[in-house]
């Protein structure tokens, strides 16, 4: 546990969160540890990262101490403590008053990134409403999500929503067989490439398969309702939230996706919202999503300056290399390394140092009315 000196001396810049990583239910990895630039990259069920979170993580099938999956932010003297440790500490100077006052000491966004790994696949499941989720599961949050599609593989793929309605018998069938393929064989099949995003309501039942490294601002919750368990290490009963079969099948919807919903909604097309000497700023997911959260991108040629009025957010590198630049000095940035901005901190730059455009993520948590 670290002082409360050591803790007030992280305030004065961006605050560099830690690795923060753990064994997951299906094998991938190797893109994930790429992107954040460890040594020996492969496939070893280290598969997820929790860059932004103050929520645990729950594996079906894995050992989950109270602190998996809380982030990590390091010290000035190198040592890791739990983003819990200052936020608790320093409320006001980090996450600020109003959202402290609706939220308590926690962040109200997940942030993270997963990788799928060769020959392996995430289950054929779906996530709660956050109506859903206040009525059984003792949560104000759901699992709304956008998927920021940050590396591939050759044949990466993923399978969302339903192409015509199905009965709830009818998937209880499939999903009592096991029988992912007609699962898939009824859902709409996409292959996602490199800087695509995909923004996936509540309820929707989808799957991705191998090849897909995905960058992951969601609600903050690890509701996963999961159809799929033959090949897991965790049985029918294990992946329902704790809840019957019967409950747990209400939370998803089996009617029609639209194709044109599918392509003009769930596939984002990002929408130019600043410029600034060449630098552009782009909104990812739709307006009606910041009551989840928020995030953009910011390709900056140059220099590009953020407002000191956003509140308080996570920065992430995508590519290129440059800093963070203010009365701190300058925090270097690159792909895969991930900074907490404070709400206190004021204005700054950011600085593209590299022969590239340096493109950053920046993820926000729900705007507060």
């Amino acid at each position: 546990m670290a002082s409360k000196r050591e803790l007030k001396q992280l305030l004065k810049a961006p605050i560099e969160l830690a690795r923060n990583t753990y064994m997951h239910f299906y094998n991938g990895g190797k893109l994930r540890a790429k992107f954040v630039g460890e040594k020996n990259p492969k496939d070893d069920f280290r598969s997820e990262e929790w860059i932004f979170s103050t929520n645990r993580a729950i594996t079906p099938g894995r050992p989950n101490p109270p602190t998996k999956g809380v982030s990590r932010v390091r010290l000035p003297g190198g040592q890791r403590v739990l983003i819990t440790e200052l936020l608790e500490k320093f409320p006001d100077e980090t996450i600020g008053p109003k959202h402290h006052k609706k939220f308590g000491p926690t962040l109200g966004i997940l942030v993270k990134i997963f990788d799928v790994g060769a020959g392996a696949h995430i289950p054929v499941h779906w996530h709660p409403s956050p109506a859903f989720s206040k009525k059984h599961l003792d949560s104000p949050y759901g699992k709304n999500e956008a998927w920021v599609v940050v590396g591939t593989r050759p044949g990466a793929k993923a399978w969302i929503g339903w192409k015509r309605d199905i009965t709830k018998d009818q998937f209880r069938k499939w999903m009592d067989a096991q029988n992912v393929a007609t699962m898939r064989r009824h859902m709409w099949e996409v292959r996602p490439e490199v800087g695509d995003v995909i923004f996936l309501r509540d309820s929707n039942v989808h799957s991705l398969g191998s090849g897909l490294c995905i960058l992951e601002p969601q609600e903050p919750t690890d509701w996963n309702i999961l159809a799929e368990w033959e090949g897991y290490p965790f049985g029918r009963e294990d992946g329902t939230c704790g809840l019957d079969w019967d409950t747990a099948l209400d939370a998803a919807s089996f009617k029609a996706m639209p194709k044109d919903y599918l392509q003009n909604y769930v596939m984002r097309t990002p929408k130019a919202v600043r410029r600034e000497n060449g630098s552009v700023e782009y909104d990812l997911v739709p307006a009606e999503a910041r009551k989840y959260f928020w995030l953009r991108r910011a390709v900056v040629k140059g220099r590009l300056s953020m407002p000191g009025d956003r509140g308080f957010y996570c920065v992430i590198g995508i590519g290129g290399e440059g800093a963070l630049c203010g009365r701190w000095g300058a925090k270097r940035i690159r792909r895969g390394k991930s900074y907490f901005i404070p709400v206190r901190l004021p204005a700054y730059e950011i600085v593209s140092k590299g022969r590239k455009p340096l493109e950053v993520i920046t993820c926000y948590p729900p705007v507060i009315q």
